[in-house]
């Protein structure tokens, strides 16, 4: 075969992976935009006939079982987030699934002062092969299940590199820190400054 016609065809061929890579990613992000519209508006019939569209059948019953619940953590729906929970225990997961949905899990117990679910949580998180938040986790760990504050100069540390979306959590964990450490003015002084900054989150989601 002339090797000039060899190159064309490798050409056409990349061409169409590509092409196909990108359609691909572009009727997945349609269909999950799709389900979480739907599961916003607990519309069964539209979540149903988004993950049987084409884009839907590219994700999987994971996906969809994440889409619901994180929509049921942003809307504080708690009975639809724990019976989720209960699906995702049943599941026999991967280590990238185990990335994406055991923190979610493991900050829902803490949130809700189920330290000893949180616990258990933190042991699967601690098994998995590579976690890039791991530092956090272990941070909440330590303060909300050991009532420790070993973390607390990194915590403040980490104030003025942080996003203005993680602040109020992370004046949170500090105030809690400080409570565990018995200094309640400190204490005080950040669960306000995490009460201030999360209503002007509020305020700027509005605009």
């Amino acid at each position: 075969m002339n090797a000039n016609l060899l190159i064309v065809i490798l050409m056409i061929i990349v061409d169409v992976v590509l092409l196909l890579e990108v359609l691909y990613f572009i009727l997945r992000r349609n269909a999950s935009n799709r389900l979480i519209r739907a599961a916003f508006e607990n519309n069964e019939a539209e979540f149903a006939k988004a993950a049987n569209s084409l884009g839907g059948k590219f994700l999987s019953d994971f996906d969809r079982k994440l889409i619901r619940f994180n929509v049921a953590e942003i809307k504080r729906d708690d009975a639809k987030a724990d019976a989720l929970i209960k699906e995702f225990e049943a599941m026999k997961l991967s280590d990238r699934q185990k990335k994406q949905i055991c923190p979610k899990i493991f900050y829902h117990y803490i949130d809700h002062k189920k330290m000893d679910d949180a616990a258990r949580c933190y042991e699967i998180l601690k098994d998995i092969p590579v976690y890039s938040n791991k530092k956090d986790v272990e941070m909440t760990y330590d303060t909300y299940v050991r009532k420790g504050h070993g973390y607390l100069d990194e915590a403040l540390k980490s104030l003025g590199r942080i996003s203005k979306e993680e602040l109020p959590a992370r004046e949170r964990l500090i105030a809690r820190m400080y409570e565990n450490k018995g200094i309640r003015q400190d204490a005080k002084k950040y669960a306000n400054l995490a009460d201030q900054h999360e209503a002007q989150l509020r305020e700027n989601r509005k605009k």
